[in-house]
């Protein structure tokens, strides 16, 4: 399959992905997401793939979050001490 670039932009963004090029290198990341939970790649199918598997475990650090909050009884963004 041959797709552009800017069409696994636009797959990856509604996913919450955002994708970056520097020369031959996409750089994969959650919006605002920090260096550490970026990736690289040259290949523009493994940064479609790897992007949504990254968003498909963020779904389940979210429901995670939310079900540890149920559980507590606190709000997921409360902090301890």
């Amino acid at each position: 399959m041959n797709m552009t670039y800017k069409a696994v932009q636009g797959v990856l963004r509604k996913a919450g992905i955002v994708i970056s090029k520097k020369g031959e290198v996409h750089r994969i990341n959650f919006f605002s997401g920090l260096e550490n939970t970026a990736y690289y790649t040259t290949s523009l199918q493994e940064a479609l793939n790897r992007g949504l598997a990254m968003a498909r475990g963020a779904g389940r650090l979210q429901a995670s979050a939310v079900a540890k909050s149920a559980e507590t009884g606190r709000p997921t963004s409360a902090r301890v001490g």
